[in-house]
């Protein structure tokens, strides 16, 4: 589905889900072996600056020349690999952004973070996506939560 959101213009949103029998470390630093359920979802969009805000110049300032898209700096795509093991409480994630590893190791790519935090918030609560969309961008906003609070409590 393609919409327009401010300067979030259209968003595709594309999820698989999968388990996968394979070792984790659990919240006590133990490695274990068990079923992982997999989450992946892609979000792709296209960004503008408007009457409305400048989604477009406020990606570009806050994210590292590395992750944009030369060929189409205003186009973001965003990979969340996120895996749950529901009897340890474990959940783990990864990130990409424009086919680059996107690892919150340092405070530079804070900026970045609140930025897709900000794009998957306000997209989680445009009527013009599904129910299951709104969810799966709800989804990635706790993933992106999660992941800047893990690395600011953990520097």
């Amino acid at each position: 589905m393609d919409v327009s959101f401010k300067g979030i213009n259209n968003i595709k949103i594309l999820k698989k889900q999968y388990k996968q029998f394979g070792t984790y470390q659990s919240l006590n630093n133990e490695y274990k072996q068990g079923e992982k359920f997999y989450t992946e979802l892609k979000i792709s969009a296209k960004l503008t600056d408007d009457a409305q805000g400048k989604d477009l110049s406020d990606y570009l300032k806050r994210t590292p020349a590395m992750f944009i898209n030369k060929d189409n700096p205003d186009t973001v795509e965003f990979h969340l690999k996120r895996f749950d093991v529901p009897e340890d409480k474990v959940k783990q994630s990864t990130f990409k952004l424009n086919n680059k590893d996107l690892i919150v190791n340092d405070d530079k790519k804070l900026p970045l973070m609140t930025f897709l935090a900000r794009l998957t918030r306000e997209s989680s609560k445009n009527p013009e996506l599904s129910e299951n969309q709104q969810r799966c961008m709800k989804f990635a906003n706790k993933s992106i939560h999660k992941e800047t609070v893990d690395y600011i409590e953990n520097r």
